[in-house]
C-alpha cells in the first residue's frame, strides 16, 4: 500500500543541494530518513540503528510502511493525505517494528524537499521510548538519592552562611547525637549544634567558616575535627568538611554546603592504631626478628620491620637496590628459586630457608628466613611474601664448632686403631667402632642396637659380662686378656673397661697379637743378648789379657832387642876394617833384624794399648786437624811435593789423638805409595741419619780389590820392606782406632789410577 504520493512543490526550496541535505541529515542527534512515496531514498546511522536493531544494513529502496504497527497503518495514512491536502505536517505517534520485530513507540514530523532532483520528503524521529525512560531513570535516581540521604549516618548541611539559617537538613546528626524536635523548639538544628560545641573547638569552627567565606576558596572544600556534646552527656568527635556553593538567591548571602561525619569510633581506632604502632615500634626495636614484604617481580622488599641500614651495617646511599643482591653470590639463584617455590604454597603454609647474607662490612650472617605468602592480584597469582629473618650466624659458628667437635671426635675414634664399642649394662652395643679389627672376623656392618656377644667369643662372653657389671657397680677401670680365633690364626686381645654413665661402660678392645709376637722375640733375644754378653764378657776378658801379654811381651822382647843390637853395634865399631867384608854384613844384618823387630814390638804395643790408653772424646775441628797432621808430615809433603785438597770438613766428637792418628796414617799412606805423579790428596765428609762419611783419596798406585779385607790385617804387608818401609801395622791401627769411634773402614781402588779409603764416625 503506497501512503505517500508524488508531490510536486517542495516545501523547503532554499534547501536543494543534495550535499546539503545529506550533511545535515548526517550530523543530526536524531534519526532521519528521506523517502519519496514511501521508498527511502537516503538515511542516517541513527534511522538504520532504529530501523536495523543496531545492524548496519542499508535502508535504501525499502517501504518505510512495513515498518509501521499494522494497528497505526490508518493514523499515518490520515497523516499522510492531511500533510497532502494542508500542507502541514502535524507530529505523529505511532509504533514501528524494526527488523528483529521489536515495537517501539516513535514521534515523527516531516518536511518537503527537493533531493536526487525529485520531490521527497524528509522525516524528523524521536524515539519517544528512550525520552520516556530517561525521565522515568531520573525520577527513581532523585527517589533513591532521597531516601540515602535521610539514611546516611552523615549530616547533610545547606545553610546560608550569612542569615545563619539552614536550607536543608537530612537530620542524621541531631538524630544521632540523641536530639528531638523537643530540643530545638525556640530555633532549629543549627542552633542547637552550635551551643553544643567544645568550648576549646569553637576557634577552629570560626577559622574554618572564614575561610569557607572567603570568595578566594569559592568551590574549595575545608575539613575541621571538633568536639560535640550530645544528650547523654558525651563529647563526640566529629568531622565537618564544608565548602562555598553559590551566592544565596537575595544575593545577600553565600550558600555553604557540608557533611558532618561522627569520627570518636575512628578516632578511638586511630588511637589504638597509633598506641599499636608505638608498641609495634617497641617491639621491632627489640626484636631479634627482622620482618620484610618482598615484592617478587622486583625481587626486593618493599618494607622492612626495622632500621635495614643497621641490620646490613651499609651506609643508606650504598645499600643494594635489590634486597636480593644482599645474599651471597653462591647462593642467589638457590634463594632466588626458593622464592619462586614460595609462591606456590598455599595459604598459611611456610617454607623456612637458610642463607648467608653479606654486609656492607663484608662479613658474613646466617639468616634463618621463615617465608608464607602474603598477596595475590585478581587473576590469584602471588605477587608478595612475607619473611621473617633471624641472625643465626652466632647460632651457625656454635654448630660448626659442633660439628667440627663431632667430627674431630669421630676422626679420633676412628684413627684409634682399637676396637672401641659403648654398651648399656645389659651388653647392648649403643655405638660401635670397629676400625682395624676388621681383619678378624667383623664385616664393615653397624651393630648398633646388637648384644656384644656376636663380636665376642662364647668362652669369654661371660667374663666380660661379669667386668661391666662391676664397672658400672664400682665405677672404676677393669682389664681383661683373652684369645680369640679369626679365619686364618688365633689373635690376642685386651678389652678395657671404663665407665661411660650410670648405666653404660666404654669397651676398648686392642689386638695384642703383634705385641705378643714382639714379647716373644724380645724374651728370644734378651736369651740371645744374655748369651752373648757372657760370651763378650769372656772375650773381653780374654782381650785384657791379650793386652796385658802384649804389654808384657814387648817389654820383654825389647830388653834383649836392645842387648843384641849393642853388642852388635859394640862390636861392629871395635872391629871395623878387622872383619871380612862378610862378617860386617852379617853384623849389619843383626843390627837392621833386630831394629825391624823393635819396629815391630813397637807397633804390637800401639795396636793392643788403643782401646785402655785412650783419651776422653770432645768436640773437634777437624780443618784445625788437619793443618797439625800436615805440620807433622811437612818433611815428607815437601820432599814429595804433595797437593791437599779439603772439602768442608766437619766437628767431630772424637778422641783427639787417635783421630790425629788416624788421619796422619791415611795421609801417610797416599803419600808413600805415590805414583810418577805427584801426589794429590782429596779429604771431604758428608752427613749420613746417624754418621759423618769421610773419603780420603789419592792418584797412587792403587791395589788389586782382591787384598781390600788382607790390607787391615795386623803386620800385613803388600810390598817388599826394602821398596816401602813400615810395619804392616798402619791400617789395622786404623780400624782399630775407628771400631772404638763406632765407624767402619774400607776402600776402593784401581791398580794405577789411585785409592779412595772410606770410613765412619758416629755423629
Amino acid at each position: 500500500m503506497n501512503l505517500f504520493p508524488e508531490h510536486t512543490v517542495a516545501e523547503n526550496p532554499a534547501l536543494n543541494s543534495d550535499f546539503d541535505f545529506k550533511s545535515i541529515v548526517d550530523i543530526s542527534p536524531y534519526p532521519i530518513f528521506i523517502h519519496r512515496g514511501g521508498i527511502v531514498s537516503y538515511a542516517n546511522q541513527l534511522a538504520k540503528k532504529l530501523i536495523r536493531a543496531d545492524k548496519e544494513e542499508d535502508l535504501a529502496g525499502t517501504n518505510i510502511a512495513q515498518y509501521c504497527h499494522p494497528d497505526d497503518l490508518m493514523r499515518l495514512r490520515e497523516a499522510v493525505e492531511k500533510v497532502h491536502a494542508t500542507r502541514i505536517s502535524d507530529v505523529l505517534d505511532f509504533r514501528l517494528v524494526d527488523r528483529d520485530g521489536n515495537v517501539k513507540r516513535i514521534q515523527s514530523k516531516s518536511t518537503g524537499i527537493n533531493f536526487g532532483g525529485e520531490l521527497c520528503r524528509l522525516v524528523h524521529i524521536y524515539n519517544f521510548d528512550q525520552i520516556k525512560q530517561a525521565e522515568e531513570e531520573v525520577q527513581q535516581k532523585e527517589v533513591l538519592l532521597n531516601k540515602l540521604i535521610e539514611v546516611l549516618p552523615d549530616s547533610l548541611l545547606v545553610i546560608n552562611s550569612v542569615t545563619r539559617k539552614q536550607l536543608y537538613n537530612n537530620k542524621s546528626f541531631v538524630t544521632n547525637l540523641g536530639y528531638g524536635p523537643e530540643d530545638y523548639k525556640e530555633g532549629d538544628e543549627f542552633d542547637l549544634i552550635s551551643r553544643k560545641i567544645h568550648p576549646d573547638d569553637i576557634h577552629k569552627l570560626s577559622l574554618a567558616r572564614t575561610y569557607v567565606n572567603d570568595p578566594a576558596n569559592a568551590g574549595k572544600m575545608t575539613s575541621t575535627e571538633y568536639r560535640v556534646l550530645n544528650k547523654a552527656g558525651e563529647w563526640r568527635w566529629v568531622l565537618g568538611r564544608s565548602c562555598n556553593l553559590m551566592p544565596a538567591e537575595d544575593g545577600i548571602g553565600l550558600i555553604n554546603f557540608g557533611i558532618v561525619q561522627d569520627i570518636t569510633d575512628i578516632k578511638a581506632s586511630q588511637n589504638d592504631l597509633i598506641n599499636y604502632q608505638t608498641f609495634q615500634e617497641k617491639i621491632n626495636g627489640t626484636s631479634p626478628v627482622l620482618v620484610t614484604i618482598f615484592e617478587i617481580e622486583k625481587m626486593t622488599a618493599i618494607y622492612w620491620s626495622q632500621d635495614r641500614y643497621q641490620w646490613f651495617s651499609y651506609p643508606e646511599d650504598k645499600f643494594p637496590k635489590k634486597t636480593i643482591e644482599l645474599i651471597h653470590p653462591e647462593y642467589r639463584a638457590e634463594a632466588i628459586e626458593s622464592i619462586y617455590s614460595v609462591a606456590k604454597l598455599n595459604d598459611g603454609e611456610i617454607l623456612s630457608t637458610v642463607y648467608p647474607f653479606v654486609t656492607g662490612s663484608g662479613s658474613i650472617k646466617f639468616m634463618l628466613t621463615r617465608s608464607t605468602l602474603f598477596q595475590r592480584d585478581e587473576a590469584g597469582k602471588v605477587t608478595h611474601i612475607l619473611l621473617a629473618h633471624s641472625d643465626i650466624t652466632d647460632l651457625k659458628e656454635t654448630e660448626s664448632k659442633l660439628d667440627k667437635s663431632e667430627e674431630t671426635r669421630k676422626a679420633i675414634l676412628y684413627a684409634i686403631p682399637d676396637m672401641l664399642v659403648i654398651a648399656s649394662a645389659e651388653g647392648i652395643i649403643t655405638d660401635f667402632y670397629p676400625n682395624e679389627l676388621h681383619r678378624v672376623e667383623f664385616e664393615t656392618v653397624s651393630f648398633i642396637g646388637k648384644d656384644i656377644k656376636e663380636i665376642i667369643d662364647p668362652a669369654n662372653y661371660d667374663n666380660v659380662m661379669e667386668l661391666i657389671r662391676k664397672t658400672i657397680q664400682e665405677n672404676q677401670l677393669h682389664s681383661y686378656t683373652f684369645e680369640q680365633a679369626g679365619p686364618e690364626a688365633t689373635f690376642h686381645f685386651e678389652l678395657r673397661i671404663s665407665p661411660f654413665s650410670a648405666d653404660e661402660v666404654i669397651i676398648l678392645t686392642r689386638d695384642i697379637s703383634d705385641q705378643k709376637t714382639t714379647q716373644n722375640k724380645i724374651d728370644h733375644y734378651n736369651k740371645e743378648l744374655f748369651e752373648k754378653n757372657q760370651e763378650l764378657e769372656r772375650y773381653i776378658t780374654s782381650n785384657s789379657e791379650l793386652e796385658k801379654f802384649a804389654y808384657i811381651a814387648s817389654h820383654d822382647l825389647r830388653e834383649p832387642l836392645r842387648s843384641l843390637t849393642g853388642f852388635a853395634q859394640l862390636l861392629h865399631k871395635r872391629n871395623h876394617g878387622v872383619l871380612s867384608k862378610e862378617s860386617e854384613e852379617f853384623i849389619e844384618n843383626i843390627i837392621q833384624g833386630a831394629q825391624r823387630m823393635n819396629t815391630l814390638i813397637s807397633g804390637l804395643l800401639e795396636y793392643s794399648r788403643i782401646a785402655s790408653v785412650g783419651k776422653p772424646f770432645t768436640n773437634v775441628n777437624l780443618t784445625d786437624l788437619i793443618k797439625k797432621v800436615r805440620s807433622d808430615l811437612k818433611i815428607s809433603i815437601e820432599e814429595n811435593n804433595a797437593e791437599f785438597l779439603l772439602f768442608d770438613l766437619p766437628d767431630i766428637y772424637c778422641d783427639e789423638l787417635q783421630i790425629r792418628q788416624l788421619f796422619q796414617n791415611l795421609i801417610s799412606n797416599g803419600i808413600k805409595f805415590r805414583s810418577e805423579s805427584d801426589p794429590i790428596i782429596k779429604i771431604s765428609a758428608e752427613r749420613s741419619d746417624r754418621h759423618w762419611l769421610f773419603k780420603i783419596e789419592d792418584n797412587g798406585i792403587g791395589i788389586d780389590m782382591k787384598f781390600k779385607d788382607q790390607v787391615f790385617q795386623i803386620f800385613s804387608r803388600l810390598h817388599a820392606q826394602d821398596k816401602y818401609q813400615g810395619s804392616g801395622i798402619g791400617l789395622s791401627v786404623c780400624k782399630k782406632i775407628l771400631e772404638r769411634h763406632g765407624g767402619q773402614i774400607w776402600l776402593e781402588s784401581t791398580p794405577g789410577r789411585g785409592t779412595t779409603i772410606f770410613f765412619t764416625i758416629l755423629i
